[in-house]
């Protein structure tokens, strides 16, 4: 039989000298996972909280959770930070894992903004409206008082409550214009009241037209402060007549 009848040598019988190697080099590399996975070397051993000042880090380190007998780069840094953000006050969480086990927590805390007045007591509110606890708080901080009675969420959760979220709203609305109230409520024909931090009642109707009433504000204001006299109250309802009540 001549070279020309011989038959090529299929990519199977070429590779079969090197299977004994491939298979060698296999458990090596499962050999090299294990070990890694059960160093002793990558279990937890520093951490470091950074951002927070009003949770305690023991709390903090409490709440994570970490596994200490759990090699650090297979924990589940998601869980993690989800358990975490379960704290009224936290707001971001971002860890990060440096070599060989120590570990980083960055948290962002949520800042008091306002106060909503609920028959269960006052709650201390951020900016997306999360209660972050009950009571009076340190803070001068704006009341916002729902037209209902109700009790209020518990702490960690959000107000969906669209009157709260109004009243939030037509703060907002009033603080831009330089005329950031103390307290903002309605009356009991749904009307929009709001009192200043110099005791002065806003009476300022629907608020279908604020912006316009806002204002107005600031401007009456100055205008009676320097003639010397004082307001008791500013009747915005029909902003093209302003009312002044003097005290």
């Amino acid at each position: 039989m001549n070279k020309a009848s011989r038959r090529p040598r299929s990519a199977v019988a070429r590779l079969r000298p090197f299977w004994l190697l491939g298979a060698l080099l296999a458990a090596l590399a499962g050999a090299a996972i294990y070990w890694a996975i059960t160093w002793p070397g990558f279990e937890p051993r520093h951490v470091r909280i950074s951002g927070n000042r009003v949770v305690p880090a023991q709390e903090i380190l409490a709440r994570a959770k970490i596994s200490w007998h759990t090699n650090i780069w297979l924990q589940n840094t998601g869980a993690l930070a989800e358990r975490l953000t379960a704290i009224p006050f936290i707001g971001t969480v971002r860890i990060y894992r440096r070599l060989p086990a120590d570990l980083l927590i960055d948290v962002t805390e949520r800042r008091p903004y306002a106060r909503v007045a609920y028959d269960n007591g006052t709650a201390v509110v951020d900016a997306d409206l999360r209660v972050l606890q009950y009571g009076a708080g340190e803070q001068p901080l704006p009341v916002l008082v729902p037209p209902h009675s109700t009790d209020g969420p518990p702490k960690g959760a959000f107000i969906h409550d669209a009157a709260v979220q109004r009243l939030e709203s037509d703060y907002q609305t009033l603080s831009r214009a330089h005329a950031a109230p103390l307290i903002v409520r309605y009356d009991q024909f749904g009307d929009l009241l709001a009192v200043t931090h110099q005791h002065v009642t806003l009476l300022l109707g629907d608020d279908d037209d604020l912006p316009k009433k806002a204002a107005l504000v600031q401007p009456i204001l100055s205008q009676v402060h320097i003639a010397g006299k004082r307001v008791a109250a500013l009747d915005l309802r029909a902003p093209a007549t302003p009312v002044v009540r003097y005290r």
